[in-house]
């Protein structure tokens, strides 16, 4: 499935909530660094790059009793691998995004960071209306950015081709040098041998903290 369109909108509103370091100035501007997958496990799990992208997001907020206009800025990488599923051709897709943590005299508040797998996945979805009869399948440890991080696999239902389609979603967060950076992946539920490719993938994320 082509899920890049919708994942980067979803995943670029999650974060539209932001916090400031200082209450004085004008416009607070936080910018996190680019999150991608090294060559290498995009080889060895076959998928492609296809494409990065920078988008800033400005939002009044309520900080301390005042009124501020924040701007975020986020970055998001797209990967994509072709499969076949019996007869039909599908895309299995994983999107990795960095969005600054962003904190009030050490209060955070970017609700990526507090969110549970559930709601987070949750957020992304309220933007996806194709996607439905979401429930959690299990859970899994790998490394990413050289600390041990939990994946959670969902099972969901998706519209491809005018037919209803059941896929797996994994998402897995991790905190790194001042970001949060989140990796999504969808496929169809029946390649069940694409996980090993997409923990291949979320291991190789590397990330230039903000």
């Amino acid at each position: 499935m082509d899920r890049r369109a919708l994942l980067a909108v979803a995943l670029a509103g999650l974060v539209a909530l932001s916090g400031c370091a200082l209450l004085t100035g004008g416009t607070l501007e936080f910018s996190a660094g680019p999150a991608t997958v090294t060559e290498d496990a995009q080889s060895a799990a076959q998928y492609d790059l296809v494409g990065v992208d920078t988008q800033s997001i400005n939002r009044t907020v309520s900080v301390a009793g005042q009124e501020r206009t924040v701007e975020a800025t986020n970055h998001i990488a797209t990967y994509e691998r072709d499969l076949v599923v019996t007869t039909s051709e599908a895309t299995g897709t994983v999107v990795v995004v960095s969005t600054p943590q962003m904190a009030v005299v050490d209060r955070p508040l970017n609700p990526v960071g507090s969110m549970s797998p559930r709601q987070l996945l949750e957020a992304v979805a309220a933007n996806r209306a194709d996607l439905s009869d979401v429930a959690v399948r299990d859970n899994r440890t790998t490394t990413i950015l050289g600390e041990n991080a939990t994946v959670t696999a969902f099972d969901a239902t998706t519209e491809f081709g005018g037919q209803s389609v059941d896929v797996t979603v994994h998402l897995v967060r991790v905190a790194h040098d001042g970001d949060f950076v989140i990796g999504v992946a969808v496929h169809p539920s029946v390649m069940t041998a694409e996980q090993a490719g997409v923990d291949q993938m979320f291991e190789g994320i590397e990330h230039t903290g903000s």
